[in-house]
């Protein structure tokens, strides 16, 4: 008898925590369901802002001041969103797996400002520095992505429980990438000075016409990668006890990692045009 009833006890129990489960389950995806508004309200600021900055450079019309007022917004925004991200991943599995991404976004973001503000002190900041710059950057960013590798690779392989290696090398990688390509942002106003030179001339020409095609690849890309993280963020278990933190993050990850299509959209007009 007293085998019976502890076999009825422990299956009661089992049934608790399963109900117990599956209302904090509940409970999340309805937190997850009224935060999801957040995400895309979050990212149209943070591109309200940065269309500021290409707006300025719009009407800059070789005002040095008005392009200093829109790398400076630039500048500001990247280390916002780099300060943000970094701060809602903060309860990631470890001081390395928190602490790695915002020492290489840092690193890129200053080997940006470092290069552009050279280009200020020596009087050059024509665009042809400005892709000078572009082309020093890029070669950083590259150093920073071999060293993330090898960092996250080396983290996973001398932990002594090497469970879910692959999706914590992955998170790791991710985390990496969206902290170094955020500085990408940095060179929006020579891409929007580009593009307005290439669009005056008219779109009669193939010159309009390969900076339209690139104008609109790049918000097309852009907003795919908004509606992505809307997605991901209504089907996925993300964050599980940490929503209130983790869905900034998830909004801001779109419009980092869009910085390096700033990037590579600017390299791919000058070596067209």
């Amino acid at each position: 008898m007293s085998g019976a009833g502890g076999k009825h006890a422990r299956t009661g129990s089992g049934r608790g925590r399963r109900g117990v489960d599956m209302q904090g389950a509940s409970r999340r995806r309805h937190r997850a369901a009224a935060l999801r508004p957040a995400l895309p309200l979050t990212q149209l600021l943070v591109l309200a802002l940065l269309l500021l900055s290409a707006l300025l450079a719009c009407l800059s019309d070789r005002s040095q001041v008005l392009i200093s007022v829109s790398n400076l917004v630039c500048l500001g925004v990247v280390a916002v969103c780099l300060s943000a991200y970094c701060l809602a991943k903060g309860g990631a599995n470890s001081l390395f797996d928190s602490l790695l991404p915002f020492v290489l976004g840092a690193a890129s973001l200053i080997g940006a400002c470092y290069w552009s503000m050279v280009a200020m002190v020596s009087g050059h900041e024509g665009l042809g520095w400005q892709l000078g710059v572009l082309h020093q950057w890029i070669g950083l960013a590259c150093v920073l992505l071999v060293i993330l590798v090898v960092f996250a690779f080396g983290r996973q392989m001398l932990r002594l429980n090497r469970t879910n290696v692959i999706s914590g090398l992955s998170e790791s990688v991710v985390n990496g990438l969206v902290c170094i390509c955020v500085s990408g942002w940095a060179f929006l106003p020579s891409l929007t000075a580009y593009l307005a030179s290439g669009l005056a001339a008219g779109l009669g020409g193939w010159r309009g016409r390969v900076c339209l095609a690139v104008l609109v690849l790049f918000l097309a890309l852009v907003a795919g990668l908004c509606m992505a993280s809307w997605d991901w963020w209504s089907r996925g278990e993300i964050g599980q006890g940490r929503l209130s933190q983790t869905w900034l993050a998830v909004s801001l990850l779109p419009v980092m990692i869009a910085g390096a299509l700033v990037a590579v959209a600017l390299y791919c007009l000058q070596a067209v045009l």
